[in-house]
């Protein structure tokens, strides 16, 4: 990978990582209620969607790595969003780790119902970046239906919250 691509891609983990953090800080102060808010369309409730991207980034670390961070906690409990969050920087930092060491060439070897799948990382960056952007929506859809105003996660936000990376003036 050139520098370009490497700096690119690494830059995508860190919006991914930070839209995370984004909606997870938005989400600290919703009542267990709240937390259980759906709509159709959308994956599940808040809370089910949360848990969802961290155990999805958790398991593509484990496609590309070997080695799927573990929460210090069992997601049947129902952890806290304050444990989700801490669990979610973790695995934040593993992506960043990850994206320094990963080719997107690299051969993954995926086992599921008795078979082997065969395929470049690449498969799996873009599933990390889109996953993300996805569930992301939901959650963000879900409070704009009058729970709160949701976090601008989008690129602008990712922008206005990092204007030297950019060379705004």
């Amino acid at each position: 990978m050139d520098a370009l691509s490497e700096s690119t891609f690494m830059e995508f983990i860190l919006y991914n990582n930070w839209a995370n953090q984004q909606v997870l800080q938005a989400c600290q102060n919703l009542s267990e209620d709240q937390l259980a808010t759906m709509i159709p369309g959308a994956y599940g409730t808040i809370r089910d969607t949360l848990e969802h991207i961290i155990q999805g980034e958790a398991f593509y670390l484990g496609l590309l790595t070997g080695n799927r961070p573990q929460p210090p906690f069992q997601w049947e409990a129902r952890p806290g969003l304050a444990e989700m969050t801490a669990y979610a920087t973790q695995v934040g930092k593993a992506l960043v780790d990850m994206a320094q060491r990963i080719l997107p060439t690299d051969q993954v070897v995926e086992e599921a119902e008795g078979k082997q799948f065969h395929y470049q990382a690449l498969a799996v960056f873009i599933q990390i970046i889109n996953h993300g952007v996805e569930h992301r929506t939901n959650i963000t859809t879900i409070l704009n239906q009058g729970l709160q105003t949701p976090p601008n996660v989008d690129g602008w936000g990712y922008l206005d919250a990092h204007p030297d990376r950019f060379g705004l003036k």
